[in-house]
């Protein structure tokens, strides 16, 4: 399930790994190891509780990244299900740690269902958003917010610092910007910042991440020492922390908003300040006048110049909803469809409420 809150603010927070729902027949194959599902970003939908009074417009996946982590991208080859930071549909926990019982990881096939059910949806409602705000403002900043554990071994040399930025190297959003959140993040007392390099930002970040369109991608990632008691089950926030931590963040969006509102409005001033370029054959040209019972073309294309209409994620056919898959009221509806080839089962798939 797709959770949206509406705001009106060019600001938009992606949360794509908070979700914990697994499909019975998925769990069903999980070992002990799995049903823990430590690799979530847990409680952060909680810590983004003041998001409604900015204004701000907060899109998340309720289906747990063990399932399939939607940012990924879909094209992602099956070999990389074993290789914990790379895996659209993980086989193992960051660390290494196997998550399926012997011989249940999922084959092309259920992974296929998995991107089609849960992956091409979440990316096809993000993207209604963009476009719902680029319309509004003309700009856009589109946070990805994501927490993982402090220490994972093979994953961080070092304890994580609390907070991380990702940007693509700068290639996601316009240097100012990057250079206010940077700057508003820094020097605060007992909270460590990094940039750009424990993370760079996901699928997500670099799909979306449109400057020169203006649609600015950016990363935060959270070390849950940050806003939690233990980085372990139950995953119990720490009040006091998090209410700092909320404040930091409150200041912060605050400040990129005011930033994404005026870029906008400079946006939208250029855009009318500034004639279309023609080439001569273009100026010499009278224009064209419909023929009688011919329809005139629409100019309704140019009213939404703003729009951020691109298509970010590459796969054929993602933005086609699954058919029959819808669940029977109470407990959900399965489908089985047959393996496409020798080595991969049968798939029996729950859609999750």
């Amino acid at each position: 399930m797709i959770l949206v809150e509406e705001g009106q603010s060019p600001l938009i927070l992606c949360l794509p790994n908070s979700g914990t729902d697994v499909p019975k027949p998925v769990s069903a194959r999980f070992n002990a190891t799995g049903r823990l599902q430590a690799d979530l970003s847990w409680r952060l939908e909680r810590l983004f509780g003041f998001s409604a009074d900015l204004g701000l417009t907060v899109l998340r996946s309720s289906i747990s990244r063990y399932v399939i982590d939607v940012d990924k991208d879909p094209a992602t080859p099956l070999a990389a299900a074993f290789d914990p930071l790379a895996a659209l549909c993980p086989a193992t926990t960051l660390d290494g740690k196997n998550i399926y019982q012997d011989g249940e990881e999922p084959g092309p096939t259920e992974i296929e269902q998995r991107v089609l059910l849960f992956h091409a949806p979440f990316h096809k409602a993000l993207r209604q958003q963009v476009d719902r705000l680029m319309r509004k403002h003309g700009t856009v900043v589109l946070v990805d917010c994501q927490s993982m554990r402090s220490h994972i071994k093979g994953v961080t040399a070092e304890e994580l610092p609390e907070l991380s930025i990702g940007t693509a190297d700068g290639a996601a959003c316009d240097a100012d910007l990057r250079n206010l959140f940077v700057g508003m993040l820094s020097g605060l007392k007992g909270l460590d910042l990094g940039v750009d390099a424990q993370t760079r930002g996901g699928f997500i970040v670099e799909a979306f991440g449109r400057p020169e369109r203006g649609v600015h991608g950016l990363t935060l990632l959270l070390a849950q020492r940050a806003y939690l008691r233990h980085e372990s089950p139950p995953f119990e926030p720490d009040k006091g922390k998090a209410t700092r931590l909320q404040e930091v963040l409150s200041d912060c969006f605050s400040s990129l908003t005011d930033w994404a509102e005026e870029a906008g409005r400079d946006r939208k001033r250029k855009s009318v300040e500034e004639p279309p370029i023609q080439t001569v054959r273009e100026e010499a040209s009278p224009p064209s006048i419909p023929e009688e019972n011919e329809a005139p073309v629409s100019d309704a294309a140019d009213d939404d110049a703003a729009s951020f209409e691109e298509d970010p994620v590459s796969s054929d056919g993602a933005d086609t909803e699954p058919a029959q898959t819808e669940p029977d009221s109470g407990s959900g509806a399965a489908e089985t469809r047959e393996a496409s080839s020798e080595n991969d089962k049968p798939v029996t798939l729950l859609v999750a409420e």
